[in-house]
């Protein structure tokens, strides 16, 4: 036996019955459970982004996370509260915070409550910033001083220093003073006088330059390697640059490997060599893919490329399309121009065949086009000698035509696969003339466009919009190649594929001269990459703008793959009563 006295909690020496301990044990557990608490913590005052910081920074706040709090831990982190209140404002300029507090216990629950006043900001009196070295003379980093983002009267939000003083020595670098460094770099902070002063004196060192830009042996040209090159021996070093080689390269997709690499250790003089190291891709490349469409039904596509015919950088590929409505066998043999990143000369010829609910057409083509970058803007010029054999309502007929077009597109998005935010326009024109070796003239024009916009953290607004038109004399004869129809998955949903357009004495659709299209739809992502949609479609094909319009609604189930959002939509013809349409696409937003 334990000789000492036995104290309120027996201690392990203390022999007892086993019925005795458990009960003992039972009883402190109640008791433990008994003396956590449950917290609130509740703060008044303050907005975002202040209230975030100060919650974030709480101990109260961060410990109402664990599994109950015993009342000492409330009481202790309830004393340092006012403290850290404090410092979590102080990175927003706020040194004179005042804070009401009171701790409230009811039933075993508690309530920390904080009422803030943060006072006036402290505000920058001084900003002195000053540049030494090469860059003291550089216009770039001078016009930067100029518009410094601290001013005198600014609040002193420390976050903002920090970007400002890294932003002006990213663009050094970037200028390329490579050993850009601060020598001085201070936020005075003064409190009791109630004001900031920042002073940063940056040391650009010398401004490298780039040297000599060599090509590891490659199965292309150096003479095309080169025009993929946006900068010259004796311009300012730039990383930027040199990653926008890479990625230039990487995209042209005659390479499996890409490695632009600066020898900064062979630099003289503070002169740069760049070295471009390349592995190119097999030559051939064959796709094969499987697809169904309400409007197209099951669909498959067998393709063939060859990326390198020859060492100038010429290009030619095959594909074969077939659905349940037609097919179609395009080959095209393609070349690079001076700026092989955006501009190419391409030939094509194609054979299509489509017989639908509405139309029977065979179409041969031929065609020359020319694709160029004009800033933002890509320009397509095209002329094309097509000849197609078509039924459609009564008429059965054949046409030959000489159609030159051009066209003008812009894609913007920060993902063209699934877009928060982004839009596509596009504006074609085109026509023929029975002097140029065509059956009938005409002149056709047509836009369209799309605009994405997120709305939240889970919704996006999705709109859509074309317009098209036709100047012809009322006896020409248009092929079908060029006339318009709607209805279907792309157009008015709640409709056949081509159902809508005008008719003729027989009641079959034969489409029309101009048309119009809008929808307005929204998204909204329920949980992982699952989403759900409801959507307006309004819209008509017709010869006469007096026509009216026709409209379809519902709603769709979206599910995001890796290759673009999965729609499968149920909709109705608001203007018509055809019942209820499934439409089901898959594919890009822009």
């Amino acid at each position: 036996m334990c000789s000492k006295p036995v104290p309120l909690f027996y201690p392990a020496c203390v022999k007892l019955p086993a019925r005795r301990l458990l009960l003992t044990a039972v009883v402190l557990l109640f008791l433990m459970a008994d003396a956590r608490a449950a917290l609130q913590v509740q703060v008044e005052g303050v907005e975002e982004p202040l209230l975030g910081n100060i919650l974030a920074l709480l101990t109260l706040q961060r410990a109402r996370e664990t599994e109950g709090l015993s009342e000492g831990h409330v009481r202790r982190y309830y004393r340092r509260a006012p403290a850290e209140i404090r410092t979590a404002l102080e990175p927003y300029g706020y040194y004179a915070v005042q804070v009401e507090s009171r701790l409230e216990e009811k039933d075993g629950d508690w309530l920390a409550w904080f009422r803030i006043e943060p006072g006036e900001p402290l505000r920058y009196r001084a900003v002195t910033v000053s540049l030494t070295g090469a860059g003291e003379q550089d216009a770039v980093l001078n016009e930067a001083l100029t518009g410094f983002p601290l001013q005198p009267g600014q609040v002193a939000v420390h976050s903002d220093y920090e970007a400002a003083k890294a932003g002006l020595q990213k663009l050094a670098i970037e200028q390329g003073y490579l050993d850009a460094v601060y020598q001085r770099h201070e936020l005075r902070i003064d409190p009791a006088a109630g004001y900031a002063e920042v002073q940063l004196l940056l040391d650009s060192g010398p401004q490298y330059r780039f040297g000599e830009l060599a090509f590891a042996p490659a199965k292309l040209s150096e003479e095309l390697l080169r025009r993929y090159v946006s900068f010259k021996p004796g311009e300012p070093y730039s990383y930027r640059r040199l990653l926008d080689l890479q990625r230039a390269l990487e995209d042209s997709d005659y390479f499996a490997q890409v490695e632009v690499v600066p020898l900064s250790e062979k630099a003289q003089d503070a002169v740069v060599p760049v070295q471009v190291d390349l592995e190119t891709h097999k030559r051939n490349k064959y796709s094969i893919g499987l697809g169904f469409g309400t409007d197209t039904g099951m669909r498959g596509l067998l393709g063939w490329e060859n990326r390198r015919i020859n060492r100038h950088g010429h290009r030619m590929w095959v594909n074969l399309r077939g659905s349940e409505i037609g097919s179609e066998l395009e080959a095209s043999y393609s070349l690079p121009l001076t700026n092989p990143r955006s501009d190419r000369l391409e030939f094509t010829a194609a054979m299509v065949d489509e017989e639908t609910d509405t139309t029977d057409s065979s179409l041969q083509k031929i065609a020359l086009g020319r694709r160029v970058a004009r800033g933002r803007w890509r320009e397509t010029l095209s002329l094309s000698y097509e000849r197609e054999d078509y039924k459609v309502g009564l008429t059965d007929e054949s046409t030959s035509l000489l159609i030159p077009g051009i066209s003008y597109s812009q894609v913007r998005a920060d993902n063209r696969l699934v877009a928060k935010r982004g839009w596509r326009v596009q504006f074609d024109l085109r026509g023929a003339a029975e002097q140029l070796l065509s059956d009938t003239s005409f002149v056709q024009s047509e836009v369209r466009g799309k605009w994405i916009h997120s709305l939240g953290e889970r919704g996006r607004v999705i709109a859509r919009a074309e317009a098209a038109t036709t100047w012809a004399d009322e006896d020409t004869l248009i092929p079908v190649s060029v006339r318009f129809f709607a209805g279907g998955d792309q157009s008015v949903r709640g409709f056949d594929y081509q159902e809508l357009g005008p008719r003729d004495a027989s009641g079959e659709v034969v489409g029309g001269r101009h048309m119009v299209f809008g929808s307005l739809e929204y998204e909204h992502r329920i949980k992982g990459n699952w989403g759900v949609a409801a959507f307006v479609d309004t819209g008509n094909a017709f010869n006469s703008f007096n026509d009216g319009l026709e409209t379809g609604a519902g709603i769709g189930l979206r599910w995001k793959s890796p290759i673009g959002m999965v729609r499968v939509d149920v909709a109705a013809a608001v203007s018509q009563d055809n019942g209820l349409r499934l439409h089901f696409t898959l594919g890009p937003d822009l």
